[in-house]
């Protein structure tokens, strides 16, 4: 059986002990229960394992006296307290791809894009940006076009609260799969944004119906394997999935005027929440040593 996984930003500078608290010390005290004694793995964040060994808790209640570890009414918080896990081994993750796989989803209705965030990370996915294509069936409240100084749609409250969602359901397929790092879900990017940023990879693959073939696919696939073998650094390789209306022609246009290459993924017309998972599973067996 595995070892259950928790992620600990900062975690690489400790020498002999890491300190868990929030709500993965909650989970692991009163969800798993587990024991001084019991063994888990946690992560940096950065494909590093440390083997640890469960070696005490201190609860909120040990300093009762810290008004911050209460809550209303004076009731202690069940996440402030802290686990103190000792170090066993440090190992490097051997879970994450050689290359780094920038997925750019067509927005599809929430439920269908939960479902690809989950897959796509479990699959290997580095990085998921939700993109407004003209074909969106999905219309973001508040979003009017502009772009904040970061490159992101300015969209209403109850929308970015969407995004802080799809970032813990992420989390919790990064633990489920063993993942070295958290993928991380971006907020909403337009189409000609993807693009610009897509530009600045090392390959774009488009999935589309007018691909030349699967013989043409197979040599752009080998082509990503060729470059994780001779690039001195992890290579980015961009996947343009479209929503559920498809791609409309001009942005076909646009990214192979940018560089990008169009593949099939076979005969069949995929739904947008299969067609990401599929690009991973291909890019994973090609990939993956």
């Amino acid at each position: 059986m595995s070892l259950y996984r928790f992620y600990v930003e900062g975690c690489s500078n400790a020498s002999d002990k890491i300190y868990i608290s929030g709500k993965d010390y909650n989970h692991i005290k009163n969800v798993l229960r587990l024991r001084v004694g019991e063994e888990i793995i946690v992560s940096d964040g950065t494909s590093r394992d440390y083997h640890c060994r469960i070696a005490g808790y201190r609860d909120a209640g040990d300093a009762s006296s810290d008004s911050s570890a209460k809550g209303r009414g004076g009731h202690i918080d069940e996440s402030s307290g802290e686990v103190e896990a000792e170090i066993i081994d440090i190992t490097d993750n051997s879970t994450e791809l050689p290359a780094d796989i920038i997925l750019f989803q067509g927005m599809p209705k929430a439920d269908k894009f939960e479902h690809i965030i989950q897959k796509t990370i479990e699959l290997g996915v580095h990085e998921i940006y939700p993109v407004m294509m003209k074909r969106c069936v999905v219309k973001l409240e508040g979003g009017n076009g502009n772009a904040d100084k970061n490159g992101f749609l300015t969209v209403s409250s109850k929308e970015a609260k969407k995004v802080q969602r799809y970032n813990s359901i992420a989390e919790a397929a990064a633990k489920q799969s063993q993942r070295g790092i958290i993928p991380e879900v971006k907020s909403y990017i337009s189409f000609k944004q993807a693009a610009d940023l897509a530009s600045e990879m090392d390959m774009v693959l488009v999935p589309y119906e007018s691909a030349e073939g699967m013989d043409h696919s197979r040599s752009v696939i080998a082509e990503v394997k060729k470059l994780c073998e001779t690039m001195p650094k992890k290579p980015t390789v961009a996947v343009f999935i479209g929503p559920e209306g498809g791609f409309a022609q001009e942005e076909i246009d646009l990214l192979t005027d940018k560089g990008g290459r169009i593949i099939s993924l076979g005969r069949r017309i995929l739904r947008t929440e299969t067609a990401g998972p599929a690009v991973m599973s291909i890019l994973g067996f090609a990939l993956d040593d």
